[in-house]
């Protein structure tokens, strides 16, 4: 049998013989090239794009390095140069940045690791380490798999860069979120986390470190926020975290199957039966955070595993960065890794061989979260509340109301995330080692938080969505020990059922059977498990083979479902233009006057204005929701307040509404008092929407300094 997870892995010889080639060293430089030119083709200019990959291709460097002298005299595959290389080297030169800001060398900032680890490579014993091992030619396998994710992934990106364009003409609405993210990545550029650019004088209390980097990067290539978050940044992430998973399934098995089927779970794995269609990939897209965060936790995983084997340098030291790395990149990411930690502890409390590692490991990931929790997160206005089965509400997953009701939903979420992991179950029957408890323990936080919070976004689903970063890489593992310990007939039969389930969860059914599907999609392989417990029962141990068979068919029902999603977005439409006055709709011209504003104030100057809501409106009863962005976004200044939903929560605090009232009053109705309060805030201009007043008239109060059919820009005079 081949190596698995649950056989424990020798550590290598000191001196191994690898096989390798110079060959190898063409794939990143390919992958640089291609990088380039999808940039190109997605309408980026060639010499900004050229300057870009640069810029990438040194943060990469710098990590891949490192990561090379952590391990020492062993032999790389490319993907894992690649992988933890992105993970390790723009995570260094985010912070870098962040922490030279307030500095002269603020704006190369980001090179101090680079710098760093040129001044160590000085050092005959640092080089040597270096050149004591090598880097591997790639295979097939590892070829195939990671490139039929990154097509999928590239599927993806295609259809969101259709939707999010560069320039266009007439009326257009991007996703709620990009502007923010835009304008949140200059804001820590620019101020650092000390200063928002959603309210002049207030700090950022978010998981900011993907926007930290973008700005970065967008600095140090003289490029847009908006091209290095919508262009560059998917390419980045998705390649990086592809390799990881690679890296990290080859090295929980030695099947030949399970790299591909842990990239296929985590590229295009859907949880299926729910009316909201979540895919890591796709969110990754809309969330860059997310994106951001799963590099840390895949990292974190490939340093466990490596730690518990003895096969690294300095594994403590990568832990507690990858450990930040989740808090500041996605904060869900950190509630799975506690978890997941925390069982992995607690089940190698018998094994003298792993205890001590895994236990300093706990503190050392605990002691890491709590601290970047307290400096990066404590303090959030953020609304996620205790509201148990509001997920399954929200789902349409609970048949009625009551405890009952409550508690069968909740095990619908459960059903319905845990699709695409059932191959964890394959594991259960042997004896696990502990990368198998530190997915169950991710999947157990993961869940429980989802069962138990509640968001008007459903951002409750990211901690299950999270979770499955891990889950999916461990239940491939297991999958290969499903395909190994089934017969033929079983493995056949268990993947008809689970297409056929997960066809089954792409049916549309009235709305008061919907509660129903998730049940529905898991009977038919349940019912195949059974019969298969029941047949070979008599012939010796079968509740192995009966949970292999179940894992199977729920693996084949997610990716069936998911295969539908990629179609999907294949032949998905490019987006219409929007009519003026939809929600988040935004025409050339308002851009022309938030870039004159850009290019004629002082970086310092704060910007007041009347647009609150995502649509056009006058009355603040008539405002839904308070996630304008765009003028942070494109005037690249401090906003009086803006974007208040995504400030400090719902509902907002005094102060919050009290800027925006002003705001609104000064641009309807203009008063000696409003001007007062406004220039002693430090506000010295004001962007009038014009769409959200009727008022046309600032004498003596603001000169126009100038003027679109959408937008006035006015100058306050001074008090």
């Amino acid at each position: 049998m081949s190596t698995s997870v649950l056989e424990r892995v020798a550590p290598p010889s000191p001196r191994p013989v690898w096989r390798s080639t110079r060959a190898a060293w063409a794939v990143p430089l390919g992958l640089a090239a291609l990088g380039w030119a999808l940039l190109a083709v997605g309408g980026v200019d060639v010499a900004q794009a050229l300057r870009l990959v640069l810029v990438v291709v040194v943060q990469v460097g710098t990590g891949a390095v490192l990561w090379r002298l952590a391990r020492g005299p062993a032999g790389l595959a490319v993907s894992e140069l690649v992988g933890l290389g992105t993970a390790v080297g723009t995570l260094l030169a985010m912070l870098g940045a962040q922490l030279l800001l307030p500095t002269p060398l603020a704006p190369v900032g980001w090179l101090a690791p680079t710098v760093l680890v040129a001044a160590a490579l000085l050092v005959p014993a640092v080089r040597a380490r270096l050149r004591s091992g090598t880097v591997v030619r790639p295979g097939l396998d590892e070829l195939g798999s990671v490139g039929a994710g990154l097509a999928i992934a590239l599927l993806y990106v295609w259809s969101f860069w259709r939707a999010h364009p560069l320039s266009f003409d007439g009326w257009r609405s991007y996703y709620v979120d990009i502007p923010y993210h835009e304008a949140l990545a200059t804001s820590l550029a620019t101020w650092g986390p000390g200063d928002s650019i959603f309210a002049a004088g207030t700090p950022v209390r978010y998981h900011w470190f993907v926007h930290a980097w973008s700005g970065t990067t967008t600095d140090a290539a003289g490029a847009d926020a908006f091209v290095v978050l919508t262009r560059v940044f998917p390419l980045v992430a998705f390649l990086g975290i592809l390799c990881l998973v690679w890296t990290w399934s080859r090295r929980l098995s030695a099947h030949r199957a399970v790299p591909a089927l842990a990239i296929l779970l985590l590229a295009v794995g859907l949880n299926v039966a729910s009316v909201s269609s979540i895919t890591f990939l796709q969110h990754s897209l809309l969330s860059p955070s997310l994106g951001f965060g799963a590099l840390a936790m895949l990292g974190a995983a490939i340093v466990l595993t490596d730690l518990l084997r003895g096969t690294l340098r300095w594994p403590y030291a990568f832990l507690a960065l990858f450990a930040v790395g989740c808090v500041g990149g996605k904060t869900s990411f950190a509630a799975v890794l506690g978890g997941g930690i925390g069982l992995l502890a607690l089940a190698g409390l018998r094994d003298r061989e792993t205890r001590g590692r895994a236990l300093t490991a706990l503190a050392v990931v605990g002691g890491a979260v709590a601290a970047a929790f307290v400096v990066l997160i404590m303090g959030s206005g953020g609304d996620l509340l205790l509201e148990p089965g509001s997920t399954a509400r929200a789902f349409g997953l609970v048949g009625g109301e009551g405890r009952l009701a409550l508690l069968v939903g909740s095990v619908a979420v459960a059903l319905v995330f845990a699709a695409k992991w059932a191959g964890l179950l394959a594991l259960a029957g042997g004896r696990p080692v502990p990368e198998f408890w530190f997915a169950l323990g991710a999947v157990a936080g993961g869940l429980f938080l989802a069962s138990v919070m509640g968001h008007p976004g459903l951002s409750q689903t990211y901690f299950p969505i999270s979770a499955g970063v891990v889950a999916s890489v461990v239940a491939a593992a297991g999958l290969g020990v499903a395909l190994e310990r089934l017969p033929a007939a079983i493995l056949w039969a268990a993947a008809g059922v689970g297409a056929a389930a997960g066809l089954l969860g792409l049916m549309v059914v009235p709305q008061r059977f919907v509660w129903a599907l998730p049940y529905a999609v898991w009977a038919l392989p349940v019912l195949l498990a059974a019969a298969v417990f029941l047949v070979r029962r008599r012939r010796g141990p079968s509740v192995a083979v009966a949970a292999a068979t179940l894992g199977v068919g729920l693996t084949v029902a997610a990716l069936t479902a998911g295969v539908s999603e990629v179609v999907d977005a294949a032949r998905t439409a490019p987006t219409a233009a929007a009519a003026p006055d939809a929600p988040m709709a935004w025409t050339p011209e308002h851009a022309e006057a938030l870039g004159w504003l850009r290019e004629n104030s002082s970086a310092d100057d704060v910007v007041a204005t009347n647009r609150q809501c995502s649509g056009p409106g006058e009355a603040a009863e008539s405002c839904g929701r308070y996630r304008w962005f765009l003028d942070a976004a494109l005037a690249d200044r401090r906003m009086y307040v803006q974007g208040a939903d995504y400030l400090a929560g719902v509902p907002h605090p005094d102060w919050v509404q009290d800027r925006i009232d002003l705001s609104r009053r000064f641009v309807d109705a203009p008063a000696a008092r409003d001007a007062d309060a406004l220039w002693d805030a430090g506000v010295r201009w004001v962007v009038a929407d014009l769409a959200s007043t009727q008022n046309r008239d600032w004498t003596g109060f603001a000169e126009r300094a100038f003027a679109t059919d959408t937008t006035v820009v006015l100058r306050l005079a001074p008090r």
